[in-house]
């Protein structure tokens, strides 16, 4: 009974993977070198999740020990609480962006490479399909194909760091009410330099 179930089951195992015999022919050989160029692909944009993934859990945790400095647990502290919700931002930030340079800056140009490849491949061999040259009219008319990447890690920095001055100028009102205004050239960089680099750092 059990070598059956486990006959049945083996075939169907996510690590089982179909072997294509590779000829000496041109088609032959383009397939194998497509498939291999595939299976490039998507290993980059699985780490790609992974990245973004991992930077909304740095989000959620940098939130997490601002309602700790929020509890009223931190009166042991001898530092005010809102300094230290501004440093937890830009140590945060930081961090994101680490996470935004290694996910648009690297893979995302490992992958536009390897699209190139593909695509041409696509051109030359017709059996191979045309799933990169749907994508591409799909996304045909948009100046930025991959603006999503920036929006992603550009918005969490924004945000992340608003609440910083947030914090700061609640500090600062607490000191003198006419103080806060010192925020507002913060906030206007802040919104020029991410646009700027949120389109800079794909490729055009």
């Amino acid at each position: 009974m059990f070598e059956d179930f486990e006959e049945d089951t083996s075939r169907h195992l996510s690590t089982d993977h179909e072997i294509d015999q590779i000829f000496a022919d041109d088609e032959s050989l383009a397939y194998g070198f497509y498939s291999m160029l595939i299976t490039y692909e998507d290993h980059y944009n699985n780490i790609q999740n992974k990245y973004k993934g991992l930077t909304i859990t740095w989000v959620l945790a940098t939130f997490i020990a601002i309602g700790y400095m929020l509890s009223g647990y931190e009166k042991a502290l001898f530092i005010n609480p809102l300094l230290i919700i501004l440093f937890l931002t830009i140590l945060s930030s930081f961090g994101v962006c680490l996470l935004w340079f290694l996910d648009a800056g690297v893979y995302e140009s490992l992958i536009f490479s390897i699209w190139q490849e593909t695509h041409k491949l696509e051109e030359k061999h017709s059996s191979l399909g045309k799933s990169h040259h749907l994508t591409e009219s799909m996304f045909k008319g948009f100046e930025k194909q991959k603006i999503f990447h920036g929006v992603f890690y550009a918005y969490l920095v924004f945000f992340l760091l608003f609440i910083g001055i947030c914090s700061l100028s609640i500090y600062l009102f607490f000191i003198s009410k006419w103080m806060p205004l010192f925020s507002i050239p913060l906030v206007l960089s802040i919104l020029f330099i991410i646009n700027k680099y949120s389109k800079t750092t794909f490729r055009k």
